[in-house]
């Protein structure tokens, strides 16, 4: 049975204290995606991205997992899909009392090399919006593959955009250094090959983001990362792996060893990363299980 309709919670403000549940999602789908030669499941309603239907039917999907934000990939504001379709969700969202954040994709092809370009337009257009996710009134960003362009490139960006620290940069990855002009750092992927100890994984990475906040005298965020399970051997033929979803234990261990690490915030990696198969969208192999299962992971940590 698939979840179609719920009642939005009211709005409220955000603080970087509340143990918010966040999930990445993706807009670039359209009806030449689906099929099972690259996918190994299907979305169970399958979709155009742009349709502002979906886009309703998908927030009031997170909204009944008790997802808090959609972090939303962005190529920039030049030349793609994802500028107008992060309009679209933004204006969706605020008329459900539900939040968005951009991801922004360090790597776009559309960004031509200029960060400070493209992070003035998401803090000056996007981040201004009713439905854009703040903590602390600060408008929040996270970054992917950050790490592919030095730390100094990333202190002349805020210097330009944002001197006085007045939103929330997440970092991405390993390296933890970049929390010297990063406000907070997760991991997008802890299921790695061959596979890890995701308690022993979050705690790493938990006791890191600690010592960063020691080091640089202001607090650091560590969000937390849990993942259904991965697959992306049909669109990474002889280099892609699977991690099996284990008719969802993996997702529940996942979730237990993500809160024991005490983090801010928790990131799903994802709602609707389909060719990497880490999706908790309804789908035609799992139905709404992982809908169901968000939830009961959400409800526990907000339990406190």
């Amino acid at each position: 049975m698939l979840l179609s309709c719920f009642p939005a919670p009211a709005a409220r403000a955000q603080s970087t204290g509340d143990p918010l549940v966040l999930a990445f999602y993706y807009t670039w789908f359209d009806n030449n995606t689906w099929t099972y030669d690259k996918l190994s499941d299907l979305p169970a309603e399958p979709y155009v991205s742009s349709d502002r239907g979906v886009m309703g039917r998908h927030i009031a999907q997170a909204q009944a997992a008790g997802i808090d934000a959609f972090v939303v990939a962005w190529y920039g504001p030049n030349g793609n899909q994802t500028e107008s379709n992060l309009a679209a969700l933004l204006e969706e969202a605020a008329a459900r009392n539900f939040k968005i954040a951009i991801l922004f994709e360090s790597d776009s092809p559309f960004l031509g090399g200029d960060l400070t370009g493209a992070m003035s337009h998401a803090l000056s257009v996007h981040a201004n919006q009713p439905a854009y996710l703040r903590a602390d009134g600060k408008p929040v960003i996270f970054f992917w593959r950050n790490s592919i362009y030095g730390l100094g490139t990333w202190q002349n960006v805020r210097a330009a955009v944002d001197p006085g620290y007045s939103s929330l940069w997440i970092n991405e990855g390993v390296d933890t250094s970049f929390l010297a002009v990063f406000d907070g750092h997760y991991l997008y992927s802890n299921t790695w090959n061959p596979p890890n100890d995701l308690t022993y994984t979050n705690q790493k990475f938990a006791t890191r983001v600690a010592a960063a906040t020691q080091s640089f005298g202001s607090g650091k965020l560590w969000v937390a990362t849990v993942m259904s399970g991965y697959n992306d051997v049909r669109v990474r033929p002889g280099a892609g792996f699977a991690t099996d979803r284990a008719g969802g234990g993996y997702y529940q261990q996942a979730w237990s060893a993500a809160i024991a690490s005490k983090p801010n915030w928790i990131v799903i990696t994802s709602f609707n990363e389909w060719p990497e198969g880490t999706y908790i969208e309804p789908s035609a192999a799992y139905g709404d299980q992982y809908i169901g299962l968000t939830a009961a992971g959400s409800g526990q940590l907000k339990s406190g």
